[in-house]
């Protein structure tokens, strides 16, 4: 009997194999940020987060409004966010890192409708699967991370989103009217998620009538112009200023405006992992924007070259909304400063004309190769294409590079400030929320209750200062470790302590620590709490632990917050279990 032949065609082997290589690979910078999510973000709410969560009360309660969504927050309309706030808050408990992963699945989105552009642009698959590469790096760059550890983040990567699948919609196949209502959709929930998504209405259904030239584009273009101004007339009802930010467009030199726009661009390449990034970043920005520039100019050049137009517009598109979104940040923040451009969170808004400049100049490198030239000006195009991209990719890991540790910085502040709201209903914990958590104490401790009464929080708000009354044990090496280093007289009467405290079980610092003093019982009553994380690179040698780097703390003592003599004691926090281990500390620093 003969035997069976395969049904699997060894010629197509090495193209599964590829195809599988290049998913994995591609996969790898979304995967590092999910796993820094998971390693490093608190659960309960912090920064801008707070200013979701009367939303999320309401609901809970019954009392959402149209107008409560509708609410301008700062220069937005953030509808939509908030509508998905309210979804993801009707889980058991509050969970930002839901959030924080929902952004990372935005930006996959997002970079499966670049790659999709990719594929409209005219280049060869191997050079399309290595620029793609090239992208994702970006688009997954821990540079980002204010905004990859914040649950309010996912917003703004929104608009990018909306933005690159307009310009996948109108290069593909469907009719103009589909065309026109998809964008008009994808602009719409732009512009009511994000003030930058304004810019959609610009940069989406326009490019379809500049490159395709259809003869009705006076019609179209004219229907385009009605819906944009019925949005904005909708975006802008009842606007008014905001009163915390500084004033839009003041009067500065032009050479201020183009430093605050060029390290904005800069920014995703030079804001971490050198000594000077202000100067890195605007050389970088500098340099992208100029070339931007040339290649808008070989655009309009070739505007009657309807199939380059087609190739080259999306990627033209995409670098306005960088450029839109600089000029935007410059007008309303430049008052703050040129270095204020290097904010993480801009990131996400600037790094797409670096993304439009790689697809260009593979574009335009590409179109060399295709031709017949001389070898010595295809060797002048091969030695630039791998100047280009090594320059590139050095950047890129440098800014990463010098990133990631920023990561455990923010997420020890972040677990101090999470400290400062465990125990704020029983102590003064004002400091510790406003350095950690936000800028509004008050604000936080009213909400945060609300969310206990609800029982939204993972862990309950602590209730008593007696520490015999809550989870207690003696710190050991198998779990937990510290040590108060000294006790001084600070200003204004007041003492400071100062020590470490890790949590090695956990593999991280300790979130906080606590000081209690004995009563005449011999009972511990919680009296203060740190409200500073400190640097202590001595610790992550005896520890043997990089993660270790933030275990220093700090806490101020007012001497009239306890009994005169008292016996004290420090306690490392953990405030996900609301957890205390005693620290050690010499006998003669803790009898005051």
């Amino acid at each position: 009997m003969s035997e069976p032949s395969s049904s699997v065609d060894p010629k197509r082997k090495p193209s599964l194999l590829r195809t599988v290589a290049f998913l994995c690979t591609a996969a790898v910078p979304g995967a590092l940020i999910i796993f820094l999510v998971l390693r490093y973000a608190i659960a309960i709410p912090m920064l801008d987060d707070w200013e979701m969560v009367p939303l999320a009360i309401k609901a809970h309660t019954g009392g959402v409004t149209f107008h409560d969504l509708f609410e301008q927050q700062q220069e937005s309309r953030t509808f939509f966010p908030k509508l998905l706030f309210i979804v993801f808050s009707m889980g058991k408990y509050w969970d930002g890192r839901i959030e924080m992963i929902l952004s990372v699945l935005i930006c996959g989105l997002t970079s499966l409708g670049i790659y999709q552009l990719l594929g409209k642009s005219g280049v060869s698959g191997r050079a399309k699967a290595v620029t793609f590469l090239l992208m994702v790096l970006l688009i997954f760059s821990p540079a980002q991370h204010e905004l990859w550890l914040l649950a309010s983040g996912f917003p703004s990567f929104v608009p990018a989103l909306c933005l690159v699948w307009g310009l996948r919609v109108v290069g593909g196949g469907f009719s103009v009217a589909a065309k026109f209502w998809i964008c008009v959709g994808l602009a719409f929930f732009a512009t009511f998620t994000l003030a930058s998504g304004l810019l959609a209405w610009g940069l989406t259904f326009p490019v379809l009538l500049a490159t395709r030239g259809d003869p009705r584009w006076k019609r179209w273009l004219g229907f385009w112009f009605v819906a944009t101004a019925a949005c904005a007339a909708l975006y802008f009802w009842h606007f008014r200023g905001p009163q915390d930010l500084p004033p839009f467009a003041p009067r500065k030199s032009p050479l201020d405006y183009w430093r605050y726009l060029t390290a904005f661009l800069g920014s995703g390449l030079g804001r971490s992992g050198n000594e000077n990034p202000l100067a890195v970043s605007i050389t970088i920005g500098t340099v992208l924007l100029l070339g931007y520039f040339v290649s808008l100019g070989r655009f309009i050049f070739r505007w009657r070259d309807r199939e380059y137009c087609a190739r080259v517009a999306p990627w033209i598109a995409l670098g306005g909304y960088s450029v839109g979104s600089g000029i935007l940040a410059a007008l309303g923040r430049i008052e703050w400063g040129v270095s204020q451009a290097l904010e993480s969170r801009y990131v996400a808004f600037s790094l797409y004309l670096t993304v439009a400049m790689v697809a260009l100049a593979v574009i335009f490198f590409a179109g060399g190769f295709e031709t017949r030239e001389s070898s010595g000006w295809r060797w002048l195009r091969f030695t630039t294409v791998v100047f280009l991209g090594a320059s590139y990719l050095t950047l890129e890991f440098l800014c990463a590079a010098g990133s990631i540790p920023i990561f455990k910085l923010r997420s020890a502040v972040a677990r101090l400030g999470q400290s400062g709201v465990l125990f704020c209903p029983v102590l003064d914990t004002s400091t510790t929320i406003r350095n950690g958590n936000f800028p509004r104490p008050g604000f936080v401790r009213e909400n945060a209750q609300a969310l206990d009464r609800l029982h939204l929080l993972r862990t309950p708000l602590v209730r008593t200062r007696e520490i015999t009354k809550l989870r207690h044990a003696n710190a050991d090496e198998r779990v937990a470790l510290g040590w108060c280093d000294g006790l001084a007289a600070g200003g204004d009467g007041t003492l400071i302590a100062w020590g470490w405290a890790a949590l090695t079980g956990r593999n991280r610092p300790a979130d906080a620590v606590l000081f209690a003093y004995a009563d005449e019982h011999g009972n511990w009553i919680a009296f203060a709490l740190s409200d500073a994380v400190l640097n202590r690179p001595d610790v992550v040698q005896a520890l043997h632990s990089p993660e270790q780097l933030w275990s220093g703390w700090r806490v101020v003592i007012t001497r009239d917050a306890l009994p005169k003599g008292a016996e004290i004691s420090a306690w490392a926090v953990d405030a996900k279990d609301a957890k205390l281990y005693r620290l050690k500390a010499k006998e003669k620093m803790f009898n005051l």
